[in-house]
Parts: C-alpha cells; sequence; structure tokens
C-alpha cells in the first residue's frame, strides 16, 4: 500500500532565517530585552520557527501565505486527543479549539485553559490553548493569556473574560472536525462563512456519507467548497470529564485526502493505482503536521487504500455497533452465541455484496477477497474479542439518550444499495429499531423527573 508523498523530509532541525517572522520575533525581543538573545528565548523561537518553514513550504505556488494555525471542533475524547497531541509537538502550531456555547468556556475556565491525558494514571496537561466561542450565533476570540486561567473554585461559573472579547470572523485554512457523524452539518453551519475554498476540513469519525451530506446542506456549489481530509482512529479513549480524556490503548490514525467527486481516485489509471492530484496548499500543510505528530501514530494513505480501511471499519460497525445496541450488551457479550453469529452473517451478506459493487472500487485488486462476508464475520469477531469489555459508541448515544450515528452506518448501506438496485432489508430493518429504541429512550428520558440527590442528603443530615 503507498502513502501519499509528501515532497519534504520528516524531519527538521533548527529555524529559518531572513523571513518575515524571524525578523519580527528579533525586533520584538531586542525592543523588551535589549540586542541580548538568551538561550531559552532561541530555542523557543526554533521551534515556532519550524511550523512557520512547513506552513511556508505548503504555501509555494498558492495566492497567499499559510498562517499555519489549526482549528479544531468538537471537544471528546478525540478532539481533546488531537489538540493534546499536536500540543506535545516540538514545533508545536497555533491551536484554536471551537467551543459551540458558552457554557462550555466556563467549563473550559474551570479546567484552568488546560487539556488532560491521562495515561497510565497519571495526567499529562497541556496549556496554550486559543478559543473562540459561540455566543448568539457570533464567534468571539479568546486568546490564551496565562496568568489568567480560572483559581479552580468548584463554584465558578461565570463566564469570565467573555464579554470583553472580540468578534472573530478569521477565515479557516485548516479544520479538524471530530463531532459525530450525524452532528457534523449542525457543527459546520455556524462556521461555514469561516471557511473558503482554500480550506481544508478533516472529518475523524465514524460511518460514511457525512461529506455528501454536507456539501448538499451547507455547500451546494462546488466552487465554494473547501477541501476535505478524512481520518479512521483506533487508539483507546475513554473522556473522564470535560477536556478530560483517558487514553487505554496505543492505537493508529490513518488519513487522507479526499477527491471531490467519488469517482475520482480510480479514473486515472484503473487498477488500483491513485493519481497523483495536486492537493490544496492547507491540505498538504495539515497532512503533514498530523503525519509527524508522534502520539497520533498517524500515516497518510491513498484515497483508493484509506476507502478500503473506511468501509472494513464501517462493516465493523454494522454489526457490532447495531447488534449490541438491540441486545443491550458489551461487546464481547456477541461471542460464543449461534444465534447473534447467524444474524451477524445475514448482515454482512448485504453489506458484502452492496462494498463490492460500489463503482469507486472498480479494477482494485482482491476486492473480492477482502470484502468476502466470511472475512468480515472473522474481522468483527476478532474485534468483538479485543474489546470485550468495552460499550460500543452507538449504545453508549441511546443511553444517554443522544441521535445515534445508524444512518451513517447501516443506512450508508442501504443507501449505496438501491443507488446500486442491491435491496438491503435486514440493515434496513436494523436501522429502524435502532432509530425506535433511541426515540424510546429519549421519551423516557424527557419524562424522567429531575431529582436533587445534594439537597436530599442535606435534609437527611
Amino acid at each position: 500500500m503507498s502513502a501519499l508523498p509528501l515532497r519534504r523530509p520528516l524531519m527538521r532541525t533548527g529555524a529559518t532565517t531572513h523571513d518575515a517572522f524571524s525578523e519580527s520575533c528579533l525586533s520584538q525581543h531586542r525592543r523588551h530585552n535589549g540586542t541580548g538573545l538568551s538561550a531559552r528565548w532561541i530555542s523557543h523561537t526554533a521551534r515556532r520557527l519550524s511550523w512557520v518553514q512547513d506552513a511556508e513550504e505548503a504555501s509555494d505556488g498558492a495566492d497567499r501565505r499559510l498562517s499555519g494555525r489549526i482549528h479544531i471542533m468538537g471537544l471528546g475524547n478525540v478532539g481533546c486527543f488531537f489538540a493534546h497531541s499536536l500540543a506535545s509537538r516540538q514545533s508545536r502550531p497555533p491551536i484554536t479549539l471551537l467551543l459551540h456555547r458558552p457554557s462550555l468556556y466556563a467549563d473550559w475556565r474551570r479546567r484552568k485553559q488546560s487539556i488532560a491525558l491521562n495515561i497510565n494514571g497519571l495526567d499529562d496537561i497541556k496549556t496554550g490553548f486559543d478559543v473562540n466561542v459561540l455566543d448568539r450565533n457570533t464567534w468571539y476570540s479568546l486568546p490564551y493569556a496565562e496568568g489568567k486561567q480560572s483559581s479552580g473554585d468548584s463554584h465558578v461559573n461565570d463566564y469570565g473574560d467573555l464579554d470583553q472579547s472580540r468578534p472573530d470572523d478569521e477565515k479557516i485554512e485548516s479544520l479538524i472536525v471530530t463531532t459525530k457523524a450525524q452532528d457534523s452539518v449542525a457543527a459546520l453551519r455556524p462556521i461555514s462563512h469561516r471557511l473558503t475554498p482554500d480550506s481544508t476540513v478533516c472529518l475523524v469519525q465514524n460511518g460514511m456519507g457525512a461529506i455528501e451530506e454536507i456539501n448538499e446542506k451547507i455547500f451546494p456549489d462546488p466552487s465554494r467548497r473547501p477541501h476535505y481530509m478524512m481520518g479512521i482512529i483506533s487508539h483507546g479513549l475513554t473522556q473522564l470529564e470535560t477536556f478530560r480524556v483517558a487514553h487505554n490503548g496505543i492505537g493508529t490514525t490513518i488519513l487522507s485526502p479526499i477527491p471531490a467527486t467519488k469517482e475520482t481516485p480510480l479514473n486515472a489509471t484503473g487498477g488500483g493505482a491513485d493519481p497523483e492530484p495536486d492537493w490544496a496548499p492547507s491540505t498538504k500543510y495539515l497532512l503533514k503536521t498530523l503525519t509527524l505528530c508522534p502520539p497520533l501514530v498517524a500515516v497518510a494513505e491513498t484515497p483508493t487504500n484509506f476507502l478500503q480501511y473506511q468501509l472494513e471499519k464501517l462493516a465493523m460497525n454494522c454489526v457490532i455497533n447495531s447488534l449490541t445496541v438491540l441486545l443491550n450488551c458489551k461487546n464481547g457479550e456477541l461471542l460464543h452465541n449461534y444465534n447473534i453469529t447467524r444474524a451477524m452473517r445475514l448482515l454482512l451478506l448485504e453489506v458484502s455484496a452492496v462494498i463490492r459493487a460500489l463503482p469507486e472500487l472498480q479494477g482494485v485488486p482482491g476486492i473480492n477477497t477482502r470484502f468476502a462476508p466470511e472475512r468480515l464475520k472473522n474481522m468483527a469477531v476478532n474485534l468483538a474479542q479485543r474489546t470485550a469489555r468495552n460499550t460500543s459508541s452507538t449504545l453508549a448515544d441511546v443511553q444517554r439518550a443522544k441521535k445515534t450515528e445508524v444512518k451513517h452506518i447501516n443506512g450508508y448501506i442501504v443507501r449505496r444499495g438501491e443507488e446500486l438496485g442491491i435491496a438491503c432489508p435486514l440493515n434496513y430493518f436494523v436501522m429502524q429499531l435502532i432509530q425506535a429504541r433511541a426515540d424510546i429512550e429519549e421519551k423516557r428520558n424527557n419524562a424522567a423527573v429531575p431529582l436533587d440527590l445534594s439537597a436530599l442528603k442535606d435534609e437527611e443530615m
């Protein structure tokens, strides 16, 4: 499997000289500290100039130079992991976290403007993130200011300096989106005016079909659409609390730029070989920055190879996520049960038929073997064994009375099957049952009477 050519060395040392940024830094330092340069300041500047050099190289031939800033939307376990990993780089790029409600900013202040990654029981804390807060349909910029963090008082619930912040309509060059697939449109709509045809949006989420939905509902004009990347992550991550995530197991991150149309990958050469497109500068910059981020264990793949990894994961989700919701069980409880095995096999017969008929994969060697029902079933069993104690993300959404991503999992197979003339009644049936159960849980949650347990305890005392 060939990786996308990066056309740049993977390691950088030192810093560039005689550019506008370095001259600005030197003049500022001399203005405040005289003419002498401390070793600490030189080291810090060298690290900053490293990512500036990456941004400048990606900008070669472009109309405007990249700033190198990366925005992140969706700060659950995956979003926090990406933000923490980027902040761990020696040549750390500027990072802006997009908070879609003021109450989330209040939580950010309580966490002292930091993201913690818990590894083996110990928190690795990163700070220095800028934030944008969405309040009444306006984004406000709040640059990181050391020394102005919240005191950590558990009763702090004010929004700090949000009232003194400035509206921010700065155009976004590189955006990482880690929301659920079903929330992609709602998440991107408030930020869509800040995305341009030169921007790159990287979607890291389960399921498929989100890009098509985004284009249909937000960017119907192809000339105004941003560029897209997608990612698949297999790290073991659990959200302990807001902006604090446990890293339970090392996995990998697979990334790939996505062509403008589904037919693009194989048209040029056939036989599974991707053409070498001229990716946008922001796409090149984001791809290189993420692949050179050690905690992510990220690799770049060609669109065709990436699509196959994506479809393998989709097939696993079609059976494991769906059956755990319907049976209300852990992943491992799907094992050693004849009835479940039969249901899994029937679902995968439909999934296999649709995937092997996709026009995007025609001419790719080994597709019929790779996506054969028996191989997919063995992969699902192995995955259930490795994650036996885990609760699938779809079941977790149902238990929390949230919308599920089933329309982008089983629903994707149903939709593509209809396009190809392949009926998928079992996947359609499963999708309807999962949506029905989610609706029931939501109604139960709305009908529940909230109780203030702390008040009851006070009365007992």
